[in-house]
């Protein structure tokens, strides 16, 4: 069983690399096609690490119960509340 996320990827990479080839047939030597060259390579190189980096994220919210959820909404809800008061407690207590 393949995962199709897996086989879009791929699919994508081969894509840009078609047209890293036939971008770079179109340029000649020198400067310009070093600047076309690195430009595609920084197009396939960031999704890799965007994945790569968001894969840990993923996979916690994967897993997340209802409870793990309504905490952090919670939480998220409150700080503010929490952070003003004590910005109002300690403006109090500096006066």
């Amino acid at each position: 069983m393949s995962n199709p996320h897996i086989e879009q990827t791929s699919q994508e990479e081969a894509r840009l690399y078609e047209e890293l080839r036939c971008a770079l047939e179109d340029v000649p030597q020198g400067k310009e096609r070093e600047q076309v060259m690195q430009r595609m390579i920084h197009q396939l190189k960031s999704p890799n690490w965007r994945n790569g980096r968001l894969n840990g994220i993923k996979e916690y919210w994967s897993n997340a119960r209802p409870a793990k959820l309504w905490i952090w909404i919670t939480a998220g809800a409150l700080a503010p509340v929490v952070f003003f008061c004590l910005f109002i407690w300690a403006s109090l207590w500096v006066e």
